[in-house]
């Protein structure tokens, strides 16, 4: 087996451009999803007002292109049919257009992946160097940001701030430390991440991911003695973490118990094949007076909303999309369930820049 390093946990040989192109075609290909993680921009603006001029940039694109703009229109189509034959309400169309938009801005964030996974990961990595010292920035600070987008600061009574979290934060998982060729380097990028991900932005799931992605290339060369030992202790980290969460971390504990309140709202309000409509939902669950559909628990509430028929048909449609994208099937079937498993911690699963997130993961250097 081809050796592979931990460090450079980037795509394989496929995944990057043949030849050397243009300036501007890079351009074109990596404007997208280099927006996704411009944050201080999209304290202002949602990624999604770039997923038009995106399109625009691609223009007709390869046949794979074409693959997930025609796998996109029947996703859209399906969106359309539950908005026309389903209950409306104040937030149906607002709710209708984020879900367009995001489904719409997959097949440029494919075709970039495509195109150059490597070369992306090394922009997004500067990017997300710099959004580190941004939050480290606001941790010690205090800027009053209030009223802006797409930030989560949270206060605490003692008046210090205790989090900086932003919606394209999930990047951080991808960072690429073979960004910059000195080991001290690669070993400060890895650091600071960390650093970032446990003392600024506070979430699990990303340092999850990163682990992950980290992990993987040793887990994939080690003996099968290995990979059952690592079972094992995986196993038992989980038990631990489980009995001892409420102490460790008592506001995780404090969240999970309101993410099964959300639950057993939903899971109570469901009563057949026919979704309550786009933009439906619940005052009791809702925590942002903006946007009172989209909660914690985002996919069993896609499921009322939408009813199952319809959500079925959307996540193949993503599964296609990832398949479209896939050096292998199981890395395709690997990143569109932890896409899908983050609808039941966050609302994410419209965000393009989690997609993307999702969609570098896993991409490793072959040696000869």
């Amino acid at each position: 087996m081809a050796d592979m390093t931990v460090e450079s946990f980037v795509a394989d040989r496929s995944d990057g451009p043949v030849g050397q192109p243009s300036w501007l075609v890079r351009v074109r290909s990596f404007a997208l999803p280099v927006a996704t993680n411009l944050w201080p921009l999209l304290l202002f603006v949602s990624q999604k007002a770039f997923v038009i001029p995106g399109l625009i940039l691609v223009g007709f694109g390869d046949g794979a292109y074409r693959r997930d703009l025609l796998i996109a229109s029947l996703a859209s189509v399906c969106g359309l049919l539950v908005y026309l034959t389903q209950f409306h309400n104040a937030y149906d169309q607002v709710h209708l257009i984020g879900f367009l938009l995001f489904i719409w801005s997959v097949p440029v964030l494919n075709h970039a992946t495509r195109f150059d996974a490597i070369g992306l990961r090394r922009i997004l990595t500067y990017l997300t160097l710099f959004n580190v010292i941004m939050g480290f920035f606001l941790l010690v600070t205090e800027i009053d940001l209030y009223g802006l987008r797409g930030l989560n600061r949270v206060v605490g009574a003692d008046g210090e701030t205790h989090r900086v979290y932003f919606e394209s934060s999930s990047l951080a998982a991808v960072a690429l430390a073979t960004t910059f060729r000195r080991r001290w380097l690669q070993v400060a990028v890895v650091v600071s991440v960390l650093a970032f991900m446990i003392f600024v932005a506070r979430s699990v799931a990303i340092i999850v991911l990163l682990a992950a992605n980290l992990g993987l290339p040793y887990i994939l060369r080690s003996t099968p003695a290995v990979k059952i030992m690592i079972a094992i202790l995986g196993a038992a980290f989980l038990y631990v973490l489980y009995l001892y969460l409420p102490v460790l971390r008592p506001d995780v504990d404090l969240s999970l118990r309101a993410k099964q309140f959300q639950f057993d709202v939903i899971l109570g309000s469901f009563d057949g094949w026919s979704g309550l409509g786009w933009g439906t939902y619940f005052p009791v669950l809702s925590s942002d007076p903006e946007q009172p559909y989209q909660i914690e628990m985002q996919l069993p509430m896609l499921l009322l909303q939408l009813g199952p028929l319809a959500l079925a048909t959307l996540a193949l449609s993503i599964w296609m999309h990832f398949a479209n994208c896939a050096e292998r099937q199981w890395y395709a079937f690997g990143r569109f369930v932890i896409f899908m498993a983050i609808g039941f911690n966050n609302p994410w699963l419209f965000l393009p820049s989690w997609f993307l997130t999702c969609q570098l993961l896993f991409r490793y250097e072959r040696a000869e």
